[in-house]
């Protein structure tokens, strides 16, 4: 009888552990390491679902940042059209040779004038046709500059044409061997004064012997005159109509030459 007791009392405890061992849910494994990681939970799944092992493509864009892209320089924004006398060769085509009075020669850089007959009264005139893309009147801002050279210890005479149809229509802003200025129009072969005086006048700035900067510059409604960055001081003049769009090179003195002619769109 005890033996039928004790046997039946062993069945039962078995019987206990493999019901609690069946029931028993499998527990969450945790790791951890230094500061400088995150506390990870691994925890075992008995069923995974169709769209369970997908990664989640939003939030992995989300986690990486951009690549930085540089700003675009093929949109022309910082593009300014620009119109060069170098004077090394006559690719723009510039007056060249015995002509009329003067004589004109181009090379080693310089674009020089020289007066052929002492006597006359007429100016040395040369201009070309700028392109396409530089127009004068259309421009709010443009910026045109030369170089004028003159004999030692003699200051430049001549200056810059610009508005430039023929040689009896156009403007200039010229230098004489005084140190005075002249800004006038021309309009069929007459200086007219209705907005630029036309006659010689001193400058109120320091004109130098031997080099002298001219400088125009149209910065909306107003043109600007320079003789080595420093201001006229009857500038600025209001801008009128070009008669056309050439730029020129003028002289009346014995000698005169002409260097880093160049011609700017934008401010």
């Amino acid at each position: 009888m005890r033996l039928i007791l004790t046997v039946s009392l062993i069945a039962l405890i078995s019987t206990t552990s493999l019901a609690q061992s069946a029931g028993r849910r499998p527990k969450s494994t945790t790791y951890s390491a230094s500061s400088e990681w995150q506390k990870v939970t691994l925890k075992q799944t008995t069923r995974l679902t169709a769209n369970s092992s997908a990664l989640p493509t939003q939030s992995v864009k989300e986690r990486v940042a951009p690549a930085s892209v540089p700003p675009s320089t093929t949109d022309g924004s910082d593009f300014r059209p620009a119109f060069t006398g170098d004077f090394s060769t006559n690719r723009n085509g510039w007056r060249a040779g015995n002509q009329g009075d003067y004589y004109y020669q181009i090379g080693l850089g310089r674009y020089s004038i020289r007066k052929r007959n002492a006597s006359t009264q007429k100016t040395a005139f040369s201009a070309v046709e700028l392109p396409g893309n530089i127009n004068l009147n259309k421009a709010d801002y443009f910026t045109i500059k030369v170089d004028v050279l003159a004999d030692s210890g003699q200051v430049p005479t001549g200056g810059i044409l610009f508005g430039v149809k023929d040689s009896l229509n156009y403007s200039a802003f010229t230098l004489n061997g005084k140190g005075e200025v002249s800004i006038m129009r021309i309009a069929n072969g007459q200086t007219f004064s209705d907005y630029m005086p036309g006659d010689f006048f001193m400058p109120g700035v320091a004109v130098d012997k031997n080099r002298n900067r001219l400088i125009v510059r149209r910065k909306g409604d107003e043109l600007h005159f320079y003789i080595n960055e420093q201001e006229i001081r009857s500038s600025p003049y209001l801008f009128k109509m070009l008669p056309g769009n050439g730029i020129g090179l003028t002289s009346s003195g014995y000698w005169t030459s002409f260097q880093k002619l160049i011609v700017t769109l934008g401010m």
